[in-house]
């Protein structure tokens, strides 16, 4: 497994280094790592695809690491990035680049084995789901949709729509069997009888409706609602409490 860190200390980066080596080494597993002492040098290098996860430290000489996991989510949306910062204070924005952890120093193995243990369920998840996409003709063809694309699916007519922020894939498919492949961690939500919304697409719960971050605004059975609101809140402190990443 390749990681890059990104650390000004020089102190600190061989410190988190030894603990990711012993815990790849606990588990069987091969690790190399690319270093670098600042986010500027780390961005001129940095090549889409080139590593398994990113380590930031927070607070950088110059470019900070929130900065430039900025500038990665553009190119890489599912690459898990861990901060790692002496102040919990950044927490709320790692939230905002979708990080997968945060760590606080002085380092603790303990804590570093229980980070390493949630990136390696995370990058054992599928990415995408298979569709047989149908067409107005009745074709159907392959397409691989990615999971965090997906706003919501609905099912009418033996299809199910599902619409994403890439456009709307129809395929035909039992609503049963469509939900049962998505991953069960919280993010996709049953709200009724033919609709599955992902939480992480959805920007407020409340008044009967599902407002979406892309404007999109769902409703959602009265009888459910407070059981739909529940669901969202626990959603989103799961998410705050890994650090904005679930």
């Amino acid at each position: 497994m390749h990681w890059i860190i990104v650390e000004d200390l020089d102190i600190d980066r061989r410190k988190l280094a030894e603990l990711l080596r012993a815990d790849c080494s606990a588990h069987g597993e091969d690790a190399d790592f690319s270093f670098y002492a600042s986010g500027e040098e780390f961005l001129a290098g940095y090549r889409p695809g080139s590593c398994d996860g990113l380590f930031l430290d927070v607070l950088l000489g110059g470019l900070t690491g929130v900065e430039a996991a900025r500038k990665v989510r553009e190119a890489e949306p599912r690459l898990p990035i861990v901060f790692i910062s002496v102040e919990r204070d950044y927490a709320v924005e790692g939230f905002e680049v979708n990080a997968a952890d945060y760590l606080v120093k002085p380092l603790e193995p303990e804590r570093v084995a229980r980070c390493m243990g949630r990136l390696r369920e995370y990058l054992s998840r599928p990415s995408s789901i298979s569709l047989l996409e149908t067409s107005a003709w009745g074709h159907a063809d392959p397409v691989d949709v990615p999971l965090e694309e997906i706003l919501y699916a609905r099912y009418a007519n033996h299809i199910m729509d599902v619409h994403t922020t890439l456009g709307v894939f129809c395929t035909r498919q039992s609503f049963r069997d469509f939900a049962a492949r998505l991953p069960h961690t919280g993010r996709f939500l049953v709200c009724g009888r033919g609709l599955v919304v992902n939480l992480s697409q959805v920007a407020r719960a409340g008044d009967g409706k599902l407002l979406l971050k892309n404007g999109e605004a769902l409703a959602v059975p009265l009888r459910r609602k407070k059981e739909i609101q529940r669901a969202y809140t626990e959603w989103v402190f799961t998410r705050t409490r890994r650090g904005g990443w679930a």
